[in-house]
């Protein structure tokens, strides 16, 4: 859940798969570039798109091909899309103009700008899936392109005080491999060791999401402090392979087991204190996993859940809608259209009876008449194709059903329980007190619950919780949540401070 947990159930759509980005005032501007010489070949135009307060940087190089024509590629750092290729290309004198598909997404955005006088300047829309957005372009210089992208000031740089290993292992039940970065502390060892699980959705190891890192942050931080850190990217993801559409929680538990039973290998770590880190849907996993190997030392969940996906669901929705204003009686038909897929999903309902209920939704949040269920273009109809195939998949299905409690149950290790006030995607009080019960039912009174005010899904400082402040906020996870789990896991994992 480190997304919200499917846009249409959610959210109209994104402009891209991973959302918007926050520009500073002084970055957004698009002042002519003197740096940039006019007879360069290759040109190279910083792109700024304003969706209300949401501001995507990208980067759209553009170079001639010895045969003729020209090709383009275009980088949009917030969402880690590096030298992805345009399509349908023309630069003339008095227009830019370009194709864009993003990888898994059923419909190609259209850049459109009128050069200014100028020729360094260019103004107009990007028009994607029916919605339209304000466009401005600048050309820049190669030095200028590569500082485009939001402020990430957490992000750690390198010389690092501990060694990184690249590694990959396999789940043997049913081959998938998997490849992830090891972090080892200085000395010898044996180190104590945490395997990091990621949120729902395909995430690389580092579970970046909107430019932010925060698998890197925290590994950062607890490999400074003794701890072995395993993170790797999900399956389909990077180096791994699989797909994570197509698995469920029980495979990523799967995947997870496969991770401790490398770590056991490797004589740096300490096979009797690896404990687990997961985030939001990685908190389901963890007590999956520690529910069936009594080897794990401890778990802790950070913004996982303590309730059922479709109880989830609808507390996202419910919570996300109030925060944004949304007058009750349009939250009522929302929830009430949400409802239905839900139902026709964990029903077995066939794949058009979805895709009409989504229609429907689709509908609702894009402010047109409810009984206008036609799509309202071509690109709406494959996005609501899109996401009614991936309501319909086996991921989305088990976690739909799945009750977390279950596990939570039989889990005998150290249990902490994080969550943050403006959690708008995980509400903390009920999910934190659905999770301290479930874990004291197993006669498990270790387990600790910590609320965190003013912190949103990704342990940021933020103001409303609003899933938009993901990508506005610098700060990729609060120091007081890194202070309040290493205050918690040192001791457990028999470290100092």
């Amino acid at each position: 859940m480190s997304r919200p947990l499917n846009a249409v159930v959610l959210t109209l759509l994104c402009l891209v798969p991973a959302g918007g980005a926050s520009a500073s005032p002084d970055r957004a501007e698009t002042q002519p570039s003197a740096a940039t010489p006019s007879d360069d070949p290759v040109q190279r135009w910083k792109g700024l798109i304003e969706m209300g307060p949401l501001k995507v940087e990208f980067v759209a190089t553009f170079k001639p091909e010895p045969a003729g024509g020209v090709s383009g590629t275009i980088d949009i750092p917030m969402q880690g899309v590096v030298a992805a290729p345009l399509q349908q290309i023309t630069l003339s004198e008095r227009e830019v103009r370009f194709t864009f598909k993003p990888m898994g997404a059923p419909f190609e955005a259209l850049f459109v700008a009128d050069r200014h006088d100028d020729g360094d300047r260019a103004a107009g829309t990007i028009t994607q899936a029916g919605q339209s957005f304000p466009l401005s372009l600048q050309r820049v210089s190669e030095t200028e392109a590569q500082a485009v992208g939001p402020p990430r000031p957490q992000h750690p740089k390198p010389p690092f005080p501990y060694a990184q290993r690249e590694v990959t292992y396999t789940n043997a039940v049913d081959g998938t491999t998997l490849a992830g970065t090891l972090t080892l502390p200085e000395g010898a060892g044996p180190h104590p060791a945490v395997i990091l699980i990621s949120g729902s959705g395909p995430q690389d190891r580092d579970e970046t999401l909107m430019g932010h890192k925060p698998f890197l942050v925290i590994a950062d931080h607890l490999t400074r402090r003794g701890l072995a850190v395993l993170r790797s990217d999900d399956r389909g993801v990077g180096e791994s392979s699989g797909s994570v559409l197509q698995s469920s929680s029980e495979d990523f538990a799967g995947d997870v087991l496969a991770a401790i039973e490398f770590l056991n290998k490797q004589p740096q770590i300490d096979a009797h204190r690896v404990g687990l880190i997961g985030h939001s849907e990685g908190g389901i996993v963890a007590p999956m996993v520690a529910a069936r190997c009594e080897q794990v030392a401890f778990i802790v969940l950070l913004a996982g859940t303590g309730l059922p996906g479709a109880d989830i669901l609808r507390m996202q929705l419910e919570a996300i809608l109030k925060a944004s204003g949304t007058p009750p009686e349009i939250i009522r038909r929302q929830l009430d259209a949400q409802g239905r897929i839900i139902d026709l999903v964990l029903a077995g309902a066939d794949e058009e009876a979805v895709r009409q209920a989504t229609r429907e939704l689709v509908a609702l949040q894009s402010g047109r008449p409810a009984t206008q269920t036609a799509p309202a273009s071509e690109g709406m109809e494959a996005l609501v194709s899109q996401q009614a195939a991936n309501m319909m998949s086996p991921w989305f299905r088990s976690f739909l059903a799945l009750d977390p409690r279950e596990a939570l149950r039989r889990v005998r290790c150290p249990v902490l329980a994080m969550n943050g006030s403006l959690d708008l995607q995980v509400p903390a009080d009920r999910n934190l007190s659905e999770i301290e019960r479930a874990v004291g039912e197993a006669g498990n009174a270790e387990v600790t619950v910590v609320k965190l005010e003013g912190l949103n899904h990704l342990f940021q400082e933020v103001t409303t919780g609003l899933p938009n402040e993901y990508a506005m906020t610098e700060q990729t996870i609060s120091p007081r949540a890194l202070e309040a789990l290493t205050d918690w896991l040192l001791p457990r994992a028999g470290l100092k401070r």
